[in-house]
Parts: structure tokens; C-alpha cells; sequence
């Protein structure tokens, strides 16, 4: 095997094996819609959602991200930011909150802000996006009731998640060349 690949290969093993750290609670009562929520303490009742990060450099990258992981994933969601000011977050409903989309991640402008403060940067962003927007791949497919099914917790939702997560991330990766995927993984674990 080429050594390029097995590092390749290693590396997106181990990105997959960080992201399982990665904490996320999944709603998934009949009385709730599908939600996924990075940190727990989901709340979507009241929240008002912002267009723009306020920053229009940001929004054009996080654009084009979100332009290349709705193309991986065959998905086109809705976004839009919050103030998480009180608890860094994010998460993807089951919900068309924004018109003529089809799902909604829904991302915090502290989360954003931590993240991009960390040595893994956009890196970490574009992971924490695919992640959610795997939550909506799930809930557009057979794959959220085939992962629920008999289920008590959302492990295999997020463990789902977490791969998809990965395998947007090794596309990245071979698209832009080399990416210290395992330096977000460091990010990843580090945040809990």
C-alpha cells in the first residue's frame, strides 16, 4: 500500500475514534423533533438565528464550506447562527426553519468564536459542520431509524455522525493536500 494512503487511512481512523469524544445529546422523543445538540441543554424554542457571523470575510469561507459539505452529503439544510454566549453550542434539527431548505444546523457564534481561537481553527469549524450536517443526512434517509431502532441512547446516531464527520474531512483532505487532522482530533478531545 502506498505510504501516502496508509497515512491517509491512519489518520482518518483516527479522526473517526477522536470525534466519538466529541459529546453531543440527540432528542429523539415522539413529543420533540430529530435535534442533535453538540453540548447538551437543547433549546430551540425562542432562539433567533442571525444570517451572518458578523464578520463578511467569515461568512464568505464558512459559505463555501457549507457549499462543499451539502455536495458531499446530498443535503441542502438551512444555517444560521445564534448567540450561545451562555453555552457554546451547535446542533442540527429536523425542521425547516429557513425556506426552501430541507433540515437546519444551527451554529453558535461563541462555539464559532472558541473554535476559531483554537490552534485547529477553520478545521475544527468544518468538522463540527459536517458533523451536524451529518445529523441531517441521517434524518433525510433510512439511517435515523435504521441507527434508533431498539435503541435507548443516541450512540450510533452520533457515532453515524462522527463518521460521516470524518469522511467529509478526508475528502477535504485530499482535495487541499496536507491537513493536521490529528491536531483536531487533539481539539476534539480536549473539548470533552
Amino acid at each position: 500500500m502506498n505510504p501516502n494512503r496508509r497515512k491517509f487511512l491512519k489518520d482518518t481512523v483516527f479522526l473517526t475514534a477522536g470525534l466519538l469524544c466529541s459529546g453531543h445529546v440527540c432528542a429523539r422523543s415522539k413529543n420533540l423533533p430529530k435535534a442533535c445538540s453538540l453540548r447538551g441543554g437543547l433549546r430551540t424554542n425562542g432562539i433567533e438565528l442571525f444570517r451572518t457571523s458578523g464578520n463578511s470575510d467569515l461568512d464568505r469561507s464558512i459559505s463555501l464550506e457549507l457549499t462543499h459539505v451539502a455536495e458531499s452529503f446530498k443535503v441542502l439544510p438551512g444555517f444560521g447562527f445564534y448567540d450561545d454566549s451562555d453555552s457554546p453550542n451547535a446542533f442540527a434539527l429536523d425542521e425547516d426553519v429557513i425556506a426552501n431548505t430541507k433540515g437546519t444546523v444551527i451554529f453558535g457564534k461563541q462555539l464559532l468564536s472558541d473554535e476559531l481561537a483554537s490552534p485547529w481553527g477553520g478545521l475544527a469549524v468544518a468538522g463540527f459542520i459536517a458533523h451536524e450536517f451529518g445529523h441531517i443526512f441521517q434524518y433525510q434517509s433510512k439511517f435515523y431509524d435504521l441507527l434508533t431502532q431498539s435503541q435507548t441512547t443516541d450512540r450510533l446516531l452520533e457515532l453515524h455522525a462522527d463518521y460521516l464527520a470524518g469522511y467529509y474531512l478526508g475528502l477535504k483532505r485530499l482535495r487541499s493536500g496536507e491537513m493536521d487532522i490529528k491536531a483536531f482530533l487533539d481539539s476534539l478531545y480536549l473539548s470533552g
